[in-house]
This record gives structure tokens, C-alpha cells and sequence, in this order.
């Protein structure tokens, strides 16, 4: 089994999960989480990145910022670049490539473009989650935090922006 394939696994098996968790909660919740635990359960949706306590440089690493690689971005990305759930989906984008970088340990366009499968799976999640309504930055505010935390992670193993 590939990778790519054990990952989508895990995203499916985590959206089960986290929907099955919130299916009796979701009815409940503000738009706006105000509880940490809630907007924490958002990021459960993706399996988790493990990151080393003391984050070094990738010896020879080469980085290329993401935005010099639109000829390698993924078609969703590029039409989510304007409509009504444009930042929504970016936000979720922005931890999926932010973890593929982490995870695969690649600095380079291959590395920091990442599928948009798992935008759409995590995107789906989090519409069920909201009775089917479309998603702004507010229920993304989560994810994107998370992202802009390990944008750090990345920027410090590549040594450069991201």
C-alpha cells in the first residue's frame, strides 16, 4: 500500500471518527467555537504530524517558496482562489501542505504542493459538521492557527519561507 493511499486511510478513518463524535454536538455549538477543545477536535480531522522536540535544518535542503510553484499547484487550489468558500478551503490547504512538507521532509515545489483530495475530505467533514452550510474563515479559524504554527516548523526545516 502506498503512502499516499495509508494517508487517505487515516483521513477517512479520523473523519468517521470525528463525525461520529460531534454528530449529537454539532447542533449545539456556537459558529464560533469558544471552547479550545472544539476548535482542537477541527484539526483531528487530519492524522497528526510528528514533529520533533528540537526542530533543526534539513542538512542541503533546497527551498522553494510555494507561491514560485503555481505551475505545480493543484486545479482546486487554483479555483479556490476567489467564491464564497475561497478562504475557507485555502485555510485548510495551507495545514495540508504545510504537514506534507513535515512529513515528507521536502522543501522543494513537490514537497509544498500537496493533494487537494484531502482538502475536499476534510472540507466535506467539516460541512457535515455545520449542517451543510458553507464554510468561512470561522470555522477554519482552527485550522489555520495550527498551520501558521507549523509553517514555522517548516520554515525552520528549510530554512527559508514558505
Amino acid at each position: 500500500m502506498t503512502m499516499q493511499n495509508r494517508m487517505m486511510m487515516r483521513v477517512v478513518g479520523s473523519m468517521l471518527t470525528t463525525a461520529l463524535l460531534f454528530s449529537g454536538v454539532a447542533l449545539a455549538e456556537p459558529p464560533i467555537p469558544t471552547d479550545l477543545t472544539q476548535e482542537e477536535a477541527f484539526l483531528s480531522v487530519l492524522p497528526k504530524v510528528e514533529v520533533p522536540d528540537d526542530v533543526k535544518a534539513i542538512p542541503g535542503a533546497v527551498n522553494e517558496e510555494f507561491r514560485n510553484c503555481e505551475a505545480f499547484w493543484p486545479a482546486g487550489y487554483a479555483l479556490a482562489r476567489s467564491g464564497p468558500e475561497a478562504r475557507a478551503l485555502r485555510d485548510i490547504y495551507g495545514l495540508v501542505r504545510v504537514r506534507n512538507v513535515i512529513e515528507t521532509r521536502d522543501c522543494t515545489c513537490a514537497g509544498k504542493v500537496a493533494n487537494w483530495e484531502d482538502v475536499d475530505i476534510v472540507a466535506a467533514a467539516l460541512r457535515d459538521q455545520h449542517e451543510g452550510k458553507r464554510l468561512g474563515w470561522q470555522q477554519t479559524k482552527g485550522i489555520a492557527e495550527e498551520a501558521a504554527k507549523l509553517t514555522t516548523v517548516a520554515e525552520t526545516m528549510c530554512g527559508g519561507s514558505f
